[in-house]
């Protein structure tokens, strides 16, 4: 290994950009003795050797690193960028390294110091960061020192940082950010006094650390503040009493809030939301469906906000302005594919005939909502129109009309569904109509069997639970559908059902016998069951079979599996071994004189096995 790293450290200074990168990124495993060579190489002119470098010392990491590390601060922007990523990657090892620098002659030291304390979320000198706080001549420095306090929510520092208010402005904003952090009442009178700043932007910023800070305390000063207040700041405070649960009650705050919701930032338009809601203002409702139809679906984060939107809305009664977008062409299809969605959350029967309407038009997603949400409101009044869309040129439209058709459970619905079987392409629609037909008919499925083609007959058997069906399924000579079938027999608990898995373990096809195995296994099964199977001329049956007898995990079963460590086939062998191992550890059964033969098998990786499961070197 020595020699390793010294002629790694020497291929750092080869002509070739790949060997040089390929030697830094080797160094990751190395010790400290490739830490400055590496830091040398950050300079390389080869931007791969820097990048491979960098990985290699924040895998290093320590605090040996750290320390080497900490002079780059010093350096270019390049350099010191990049030893501000791999301190922070080290981590917590770097806080006691980073206490000396906050007296550090040089102003960026000290704030690079603090941002990586805030950063690495660690330091346990707090009261340290107090006093650059208070006593720093550099405002950046000052500023960073507060937001670190905040970021620990450090109460000690309540004084000093309502001091800071008095401060440049920068300084305030990070003062007032750490206070909205501590949350503390004695805060509120100090940052109340900005209200009255005639800086736009610090009396905007105290009206939100209010809102922020959420206490119920603050609700009386920003009350009295919206009295008086214009423009960015009137917005501001209704914003923050609504985070405080209290409704402003100024003329024309309807207005306000939906002004709020149209030109806001999702952040604002989901606190202003709620109050429109508290307000009942039913005629927003078409504004607020309108703008969440902008959200992108393939966005986690914006199906995270438009569930919350459905959410709240859910909650109003079902109103003339959600009916009206139903009817309005001005409204795009994705808002009406959302007033639908809400529709159906709202069971808002009173909707129907507009439903039906839409779903007769050509807009694919407004007639998947539309089909969606009648099967869930309207049930058999809309029996007719299921049948009817059987026949649409929209798989998903087919396959929402199956479901509804089942959910129904007429059986008069039970000849459609078989014709439709005749003819459909989609594998889901196939799918959902097997599972109805399954559920509304049973016995007219089985007497149409042998009618099915093979996909068919492999969707039954997966979704029946009717033994007699699974009888005539196992019997078919489509290789899938007899293993689809055993797979189904095996969540049967019968004795029929246990019987017929018995037969199949004799089958001549060794898919089936090892298919049967698992759906016996799967509902309970016996030594006396499976132990035959060691012996079939299928060598995966048998290392099923061996696997099984560990799950049982009876002790008795290790004489029988004991015979495979012998076998030919390593796979035997090693399953045979982890079957054993299985049974031995629960039941504390000393399994090192059955295991210790194999420690000399001419196979290594037996022998390993049986060293990792023996504990026994060889």
């Amino acid at each position: 290994m020595e020699k390793n790293i010294l002629k790694l450290i020497g291929y750092l200074a080869d002509g070739s950009d790949s060997k040089r990168r390929s030697a830094a990124e080797a160094l990751s495993g190395a010790d400290e003795r490739a830490i400055y060579p590496l830091i040398k190489a950050l300079r390389d002119v080869n931007a791969g050797v820097q990048d491979a470098a960098m990985r290699s010392l924040i895998s290093i990491g320590g605090p040996t690193t750290a320390y080497m590390v900490l002079p780059l601060l010093r350096e270019d922007a390049f350099l010191r960028n990049t030893a501000l990523m791999i301190l922070k990657e080290i981590g917590p090892e770097v806080i006691p390294l980073l206490r000396p620098l906050l007296t550090d002659k040089d102003d960026d030291v000290r704030k690079f110091a603090i941002d990586l304390i805030i950063d690495i979320r660690q330091c346990d000198y707090p009261d340290d960061l107090i006093a650059v706080l208070t006593a720093d001549k550099n405002a950046n420095v000052r500023a960073s020192a507060a937001k670190a306090l905040g970021a620990f929510a450090y109460r000690k520092a309540i004084p000093q940082l309502i001091k800071a208010l008095d401060d440049v402005e920068w300084v305030v904003f990070s003062a007032l950010d750490a206070l909205s952090s501590i949350k503390d009442e004695q805060t509120i009178s100090p940052i109340a006094a900005l209200l009255d700043s005639p800086s736009d932007i610090l009396r905007y910023t105290a009206i939100e650390t209010l809102g922020k800070m959420g206490l119920p305390a603050a609700g009386g000063t920003l009350l009295e503040n919206l009295s008086k207040a214009q423009g960015m700041d009137k917005t501001a405070s209704v914003k923050s009493l609504l985070q405080l649960g209290l409704m402003p009650s100024i003329p024309g705050v309807a207005e306000l809030m939906l002004d709020m919701y149209i030109n806001g930032e999702w952040e604002d338009r989901l606190i202003v939301l709620k109050g429109l809601i508290a307000i009942r203002q039913h005629s927003a409702i078409p504004t607020i469906v309108d703008i969440a139809g902008s959200l992108d679906p393939s966005m986690p984060n914006e199906m995270d906000i438009l569930a919350v939107i459905k959410e709240k809305l859910t909650g109003f009664d079902c109103t003339d302005s959600l009916i009206g977008m139903l009817n309005d062409p001005a409204v795009r299809y994705r808002a009406k594919t959302i007033a639908i969605e809400i529709i159906k959350e709202q069971n808002c029967k009173l909707a129907v005939p507009h439903l039906v309407k839409l779903f007769e038009g050509n807009l694919r997603d407004v007639k998947r909502a539309s089909i969606q949400t009648l099967k869930e409101i309207n049930g058999m009044n809309s029996e007719q129109l299921f049948l009817d869309a059987l026949e649409d040129a929209d798989g998903h439209v087919r396959r929402t009309a199956v479901a509804a058709l089942g959910k129904i459970g007429d059986s008069s619905v039970v000849k459609p569904l078989l014709q439709l079987l005749d003819n459909e392409t989609y594998i889901d629609v196939i799918e959902e109509a097997v599972k109805t037909l399954l559920t509304i008919d049973p016995q007219e499925v089985l007497s149409h069997l042998s009618e099915f083609d093979g996909m068919i007959k492999e969707l039954i058997a997966k979704h029946t639970r009717d033994v007699d069906v699974l009888d005539k399924l196992i019997r078919e000579d489509e290789l899938n559908v007899k293993l689809s079938a055993l797979t189904s027999l095996g969540l049967i608990e019968d004795e029929r059902s246990h019987k017929l898995l018995l037969e199949a373990l004799n089958d001549k096809n060794a898919e089936v016998r090892k298919s049967a195995l698992l759906a016996l296994c799967e509902r309970g099964c016996g030594i006396e069951e499976i132990t035959p199977l060691l012996n079939d001329a299928d060598v995966w049956v048998r290392i099923y079979a061996i696997r099984a007898l560990g799950q049982l995990q009876r002790p008795e079963a290790i004489q029988s599996i004991e015979p495979m460590l012998s076998a030919a086939e390593i796979p035997l062998v090693l399953s045979a071994i982890d079957a054993i191992a299985q049974i031995a550890s629960p039941n504390n059964i000393d399994i090192s004189g059955v295991l210790t033969p194999l420690l000399n098998h001419k196979t290594s990786v037996i022998r390993q096995r049986a060293q990792e499961v023996t504990g026994i070197s060889c």
